[in-house]
This record gives C-alpha cells, structure tokens and sequence, in this order.
C-alpha cells in the first residue's frame, strides 16, 4: 500500500470527532499518529451504546463505536496537560513531531501553552493544526463549538426536514467530517508548503465556518437573492424531479439531472408531456412541482421499486431504492462498495471491522492497518 505520508510524525491531542477524524485520514495516508489522550481518556469512549462486547478491561465497559470510527491507525499515550509533567512530556514529544492537532477551547489552549505563538517560538517546525468552534477573529471567537449547534447555528436545520415540520440535524456529525476534511486537507498544505520552504504555518478551521462552506448552492443562492431558503424534505429545492416517492413494496430515489431523461421518465409513466410543453425544461418542472410530482406519485405508487430501479438504470436515470444502513453494509458490500476493511487487534487476535477512507491510490482503498488504540491509562 502506497503512503504518501509515512515520513511524517502527528501529535493528535484533539478529541470528539473532528480533529481525531482529521488524523485518522492522515494516519490511512501513512502518517505516524500518537493519540495523546487525557487521563480519563477522549470522551468518545464512553459514548454509547453500542459498545464492543466482552473487553471487561475497558473502564467504559467496552470499546464504543464513535471511538472506533475516528482513530484506527493510530498510537496512544495518557499525559495530564495539566501538570507541569506531562507538558513537559509533550515538549519532549514535540522535537520529533511535524504536526499537532488540537481542538481546546482558546481560554485552555492559552492556560495550557498551546497557542500559536508560544509553540512557533518553542518548535519553529511544527506545524500546528487548531479546529474551534468559531474563528478568531470574530465576537464569537470564544465560544465552545459542538456539531449540533453548529447545524443550529449555521442555519443547516432550517433547511433539513419536512417542509411543514420541525428544523432537523442531519442523521450524522456532518459538519465534523466536513471540518475534518478541510483539517487534513490543510495540513498537507502546510507540509508542502514547509517542504518547499522550511516554513512551519498555523492551519485553523472553524466548525462554524466549515458548516458554511457546506452549504454549496443554497447558500450561493441566498447571497443570490437575500432570502431565506425553505425546506424541502427529500425534494431538491432547484431540480425537479429530484427526490423519493413511495412504491408498493418501499420508497424510491430518483434523481432526474436532465431533460433529455425527464422525457423517457415522463414516456413510461404515460405523463401528459404533450399538454405540459413547459415540464421539458427543468425550469418549468420546478415551477410546477406541486402538480408535477403529484401525478408522479400516482404513477408510481403501485409498481414494485426494483421495476422502477431496473427501468432506470437501463435509461442512465439514477436512481435507488432508500436503503437502511445495515442492508448497505452487509448484504450490498462487494455490489455496491467495498470500503469495509477489517484490521487484526494484536490485543485480542480478532478482526475488527471497519470502513476505510474512499480515497483510492493505485486501486487500493487508503486504510491504515492497524485498528484505534486499546485504553490502557
């Protein structure tokens, strides 16, 4: 396997998700990752259920999954950062290392010696990654940061669920990957960019602002217009059809990304395109969504959804049937994807499974071999 980064050596003093995300990917890359962990341990640990069975050395009472996801590849250690010692372990540390990643809040960065400029001064090599809940620069600056805020404060609930429901997180720390992506991505950066230079830089990502970036089109479209966005459920707010509709035997997913594949949708279910001539542009569709999609559902809500997804699939329409998680990832593993990678626990002898970044070098999936780091405070 190919590992772009091996040469490299990461402090990840970070916890939760985002940053521990963000050096797990360095990690599949080939990186050296040292978990520097508290001495009651990254909180993810004890978040749960589900918990690994049977590890009755674990004070959490079982590895968690929210743990596992974020930090195979990676070594550990304990340090209390809140005492003189285990600062001046991680001094020690810090003369070997190319990156450190952290997530504190400002106030305990400062009282820890962890800021920028205290650390540039000590380590002028070292780059240093920080991931805040906002950015420095502004009135928020000092606020804590956890992802379903920022989905509430970004505005990312206001445009997730039903139209006349309530504002909804997304089924997932989104803006935690997001802010993890944008991390990693920005420390290879600087790498490069000390290669090239000799200079060590400060990479900083605010959730908040990680969470605005992820709004893409609709927040384009409302520095576009000035108005706020609406909700729109599983229908997409500028294509239409572009959303789920309920078959006999489930829901389906279609997405109709052009005209030329509305017109064959539009043939098989015997729509009155002929009398409709505006429906064969998208805009048009849009404007009359509400009838549209109406007789779109009555079309198709008493055929099977493999027929829909089979007629589909043989005219280049995308579409799906809605899937559960655990149908995806045991009965469509090898059909659909093949990111599940299990990696033997030299701790138990046993294969510990787990989901390997999308990131493929040479065609193979980029996924460090070893899995997250076993508590041993």
């Amino acid at each position: 396997m190919l590992k772009p980064l091996q040469k490299f050596k990461v402090l990840d003093l970070s916890r939760i998700l985002a940053g521990p995300f963000a050096t797990q990917l360095l990690a599949d890359l080939g990186a050296e990752v040292l978990k520097v962990e508290p001495p009651e341990g990254d909180p993810t640990r004890g978040w749960g259920p589900p918990f690994e069975e049977g590890d009755a050395v674990h004070p959490f009472g079982g590895e968690s999954a929210y743990f596992r996801a974020a930090n195979r590849g990676k070594g550990a250690t304990v340090l209390d950062l809140h005492s003189a010692e285990g600062r001046a372990r991680l001094m020690e540390l810090m003369k070997d290392a190319d990156v450190l990643v952290e997530n504190f809040l400002p106030d305990s960065a400062e009282r820890l010696g962890l800021t920028w400029a205290k650390l540039h001064r000590a380590h002028p090599k070292v780059i240093l990654a920080s991931i805040r809940g906002f950015a420095p620069d502004v009135k928020a600056s000092r606020r804590a940061g956890y992802d379903f805020i920022m989905q509430a404060e970004s505005g990312w609930m206001s445009i997730t669920g039903e139209p006349e429901g309530r504002p909804m997180k997304i089924g997932v720390a989104l803006v935690d990957v997001l802010a993890a992506l944008y991390c990693a991505n920005g420390i290879q950066a600087a790498l490069l960019h000390r290669e090239r230079t000799g200079e060590a830089i400060h990479v900083q990502v605010p959730l908040m602002e990680a969470a605005l970036a992820g709004l893409v089109n609709v927040g384009s479209g409302t520095l576009m217009t000035g108005r706020a966005p609406e909700r729109y459920g599983n229908a997409h707010p500028q294509i239409v059809p572009y959303q789920t509709f309920p078959c006999a035997d489930g829901e389906v997913a279609i997405g109709v990304g052009g005209d030329k594949q509305f017109e064959i949708l539009a043939l098989w279910l015997a729509l009155p395109l002929e009398g409709n001539p505006h429906w064969r542009r998208n805009r048009g569709r849009v404007e009359d969504r509400d009838h549209l999609v109406a007789l779109i559902t009555e079309k198709l809500a008493p055929r099977a959804v493999e027929d829909v997804v089979r007629f589909c699939d043989q005219n280049a329409i995308p579409a799906s049937r809605v899937r559960t998680v655990d149908e995806v990832l045991f009965r469509k593993a090898g059909d659909l994807h093949h990111l599940i990678q299990p990696l033997l626990d030299p701790e138990t002898g046993g294969m510990v499974p787990t989901l390997a970044s999308p990131v493929m070098l040479n065609g193979e999936r980029a996924c460090a071999k070893t899995p997250p780091p076993r508590w041993k405070k």
